[in-house]
């Protein structure tokens, strides 16, 4: 195998998005499974002093938790993400429109988003996975 082929092997083997429709909405997001990397981003997080700062005490004190977690799943259809976690103006600005909504969407996204992370009934043996 050669690096073009490697390369090519690895378009080829790229993650697929997962279209979701929400009822009434217009249009699609999209949702696919998290990278290693972006799970310890997300467990450690470093502040401005370089500590590395527990991730239960930021789902306690941060009042944009909830839609910090939306922002890092929902995608276009190219897998971009839509928002910025880090960016506060834009978690705010997520956070004042999700307040009527954000039980509902999230418990969507999240079933949505936990059903692409699952192993499918094929991968899973009868003595574990």
């Amino acid at each position: 195998m050669d690096r073009s082929q490697f390369l090519r092997n690895l378009r080829a083997s790229k993650v697929k998005l997962h279209p979701v429709q929400i009822d009434g909405w217009e249009g699609l997001v999209y949702l696919r499974p998290q990278t290693l990397g972006e799970i310890r981003d997300v467990l450690m997080k470093v502040d401005g002093e370089g500590e590395s700062e527990d991730l239960k005490k930021s789902i306690g004190t941060d009042p944009l938790y909830l839609a910090r977690g939306i922002a890092r799943l929902v995608r276009d259809e190219e897998g971009v993400l839509l928002f910025d976690a880090d960016d506060n103006v834009q978690m705010v600005e997520l956070m004042r429109e999700l307040e009527g909504t954000a039980p509902e969407i999230s418990r969507r996204l999240n079933l949505e988003f936990n059903a692409i992370n699952a192993p499918s009934t094929a991968e899973v043996t009868p003595s574990g996975n």
